[in-house]
């Protein structure tokens, strides 16, 4: 499984409409690969959203999030004027960055 990240830009005075995971989830084809969808409003005029990808390959997973995302941002009323900024992969640290 792969954790895609997509940066999304908020219109100015805009905010993260609720059920931001669920509208992702709703646009889904099986051909998608998405396992389950998480949203981070954490940076102000931006939402993260986190795509969970069952693809075969990185490339493919960050291909078919970029892909969904966008087929979200240009269909969704509540999306106008949004803008996916970047798709891909998220690092996951772990016991080899040598943290302590």
């Amino acid at each position: 499984m792969y954790l895609i990240h997509a940066r999304i830009r908020i219109p100015d005075g805009g905010g993260v409409p609720p059920g931001l995971a669920e509208m992702v989830r709703s646009h889904a084809v099986e051909g998608d690969a998405l396992e389950h969808v998480s949203v981070h409003p954490d940076v102000p005029g931006e939402v993260t959203v986190g795509v969970f990808s069952l693809a075969s390959g990185l490339a493919e997973a960050e291909s078919l999030a970029a892909a969904l995302l966008a087929r979200v941002v240009a269909t969704e009323p509540e999306l106008a004027g949004f803008t996916v900024l970047s798709v891909g992969v998220a690092p996951v640290p772990g016991p080899w960055w040598g943290f302590e």
